[in-house]
């Protein structure tokens, strides 16, 4: 099974150090996604129906709401992952050349090449994450540098108009109203059917409407929204594991406890264990 060896939460999103040995569903996250290997056999991952190698000379970057899934090779031994789930006003916050890191193409390409620098900084918060006593501005700096050093040297930031453009391309009043529904019941298990009828669409007109204007199905955007619910949930240290999977509409604790590991990797009372929060 996978466990979680740490988890960081603050401003900058989240950072999870993952012993892993099994694979993910595909999935999407709201964030700036960053997956570097840190100790192991080398593995995949299924960027858009890409497969993207993960080498400890190749980190693999994930846009935001960029569909991918992660594939353990069949026999291997666990691999360490450092996965970073930034959120995109912080970066832009950090760095205005990157305001628009939320928008599609941000990384233009999901294999990146890891420089002797990105090595050095990947290493060193790794070796931080390990330390429980170690500073929390330290580490939020440590986490700061590794993200502005990847995005000055792979993302598409230079071309703004373009990212823009892409943007700005389908765009749906119709979608706009599911998007709205579906936020503002985010910790309930979504009838997909009623949504497209809300909308005003037929199931299979909904479902290619609202990938064209979002990049990932309904599905998986609704899934995102439950996972981002839970591990908000997760922080509240007084919200029993069962109170949560209520709240978020499964009908059994033991399903809710398959639908976490099947996204972030790891249970949810690991993943609430080894959570520190650095505000």
């Amino acid at each position: 099974m996978t466990r979680a060896l740490s988890i960081l939460r603050g401003r900058f999103g989240r950072v999870a150090l993952l012993d892993m040995d099994t694979s993910l569903v595909e999935h999407a996250h709201p964030h700036c996604h960053l997956i570097f290997k840190a100790s192991g056999p080398d593995q995949n991952f299924v960027v858009e129906e890409q497969t993207v190698p993960l080498r400890s000379d190749m980190l693999v970057a994930v846009n935001s709401w960029q569909q991918h899934a992660y594939l353990h090779r069949q026999g291997a031994e666990r691999t360490l992952f450092l996965a970073l789930y930034i959120e995109p006003g912080w970066l832009a916050a950090a760095d205005r050349a990157f305001v628009n890191c939320a928008e599609p193409g941000f990384f233009p390409r999901a294999g990146i090449p890891i420089t002797s620098e990105i090595n050095r900084l990947r290493a060193n918060l790794v070796r931080r994450m390990a330390d429980p006593h170690d500073q929390h501005d330290e580490l939020q700096e440590s986490i700061l540098q590794l993200c502005l050093n990847v995005s000055h040297g792979f993302s598409d930031w230079r071309d703004q108009g373009a990212r823009l453009r892409k943007h700005h391309g389908p765009r749906d009043y119709r979608v706009g109203r599911a998007l709205r529904h579906m936020r503002e019941r985010a910790a309930e298990a979504v009838d997909l059917d009623a949504v497209a009828r809300l909308a005003g669409l037929s199931r299979p007109h909904f479902n290619h409407l609202f990938r064209s204007c979002t990049g990932v199905s309904p599905r998986v955007y609704a899934n995102a929204l439950r996972v981002e619910t839970a591990v908000s949930r997760l922080r509240q240290q007084q919200d029993e594991i069962g109170e949560i999977s209520e709240h978020l509409g499964f009908s059994a604790q033991s399903n809710f406890t398959r639908f976490f590991q099947q996204h972030a990797g790891t249970s949810p009372n690991q993943y609430r264990r080894v959570m520190a929060d650095l505000g």
